[in-house]
């Protein structure tokens, strides 16, 4: 978000319930973080398809077979590919059920130490992970969680999560995305999707909760809570709202970037109803600046 900036002076001025500004190229910063989460959802989505495409497990110590458990399992720098998808790990575990064909359905896939998720597009590194092929819930957990994807990258301490059927992403626990000088915290951050005919997945929906912080090369904005929504093109932040560029401070409890008509407002409490509080701004003198002041007229 570009704030106005006054020509000179400093000084604390309350602005009542509303206040209303043009936002300038700063605020396209909000969108471009933002856009990191159709890629981590096309990156896990190629393990987690839905597609006939076999499962190869490879491993250099040896694959055990243990029929009463229907379970493979692969030691020593395990592999397993379907499609374009490879999922290397410590250990590899498949739980399978036998079909009516005579051959083996594997319906879970366990990942153990040093996991690593590879596609055309991204990398993820996890301690653990566990695939439900057909409930389509990829979950990673572990002490290294990050998925890079070219510029982006996303981490988290809890886990990272994909819901194929639910068409959600979601990363837990101090989440935090880089990409382009562009960086975004949050306790939970989750994304949602829909698949768009001959342009695959596609954004339509970013909710971020507890200790919000989005930052931009020249602002940060700090909330309780953010949303984005791809089909109105509004990002908005919610509760103990505070936007900082330089030494320059805005607060309030409710903040809203119209992304095509390029229009902020920061309001005392969001549209619907709920907590309200009061709406100030800050703004910084430049070094050296003269304030002239204004000369009161009298009262009638």
């Amino acid at each position: 978000m570009t704030l106005f900036r006054p020509p000179h002076g400093s000084f604390l001025r309350p602005f009542g319930e509303k206040w209303k500004y043009r936002a300038g190229g700063g605020c396209m910063g909000l969108l471009l973080v933002f856009s990191v989460f159709p890629v981590m959802a096309q990156s896990l989505e190629g393990l987690a398809s839905d597609s006939d495409a076999p499962v190869e497990i490879h491993a250099e110590e040896g694959i055990e077979w243990i029929q009463e458990k229907k379970v493979y399992i692969a030691r020593g720098k395990a592999r397993a590919i379907r499609g374009d998808v490879t999922v290397d790990a410590d250990v590899l575990t498949a739980h399978y059920r036998p079909t009516e064909e005579g051959g083996t359905d594997i319906w879970r896939l366990d990942a153990d130490g040093n996991v690593k998720i590879r596609n055309p597009s991204s990398v993820t590194y996890a301690d653990r992970g566990v695939f439900d092929v057909p409930k389509g819930i990829l979950v990673l957990t572990g002490r290294r969680l990050k998925l890079e994807t070219g510029e982006n990258t996303v981490t988290a301490h809890d886990s990272l999560e994909f819901w194929q059927f639910r068409n959600m992403a979601v990363a837990r626990g101090n989440a935090h995305v880089t990409g382009k000088n562009r960086e975004m915290d949050a306790d939970i951050l989750t994304a949602y999707f829909h698949k768009v005919p001959g342009k695959g997945t596609e954004l339509q929906r970013i909710e971020a909760f507890g200790n919000v912080k989005i930052k931009t090369p020249k602002e940060t904005a700090i909330s309780e809570r953010g949303v984005y929504d791809m089909v109105t093109s509004i990002v908005s932040i919610f509760g103990s709202v505070k936007i900082l560029r330089g030494n320059d401070q805005l607060t309030g409890e409710y903040g809203e970037v119209n992304l095509n008509t390029g229009i902020s407002r920061l309001l005392n409490a969001p549209p619907s109803g709920g907590r309200k509080g009061r709406v100030r701004a800050v703004f910084s003198a430049k070094k050296g600046a003269k304030i002239e002041p204004k000369e009161s007229q009298p009262q009638q």
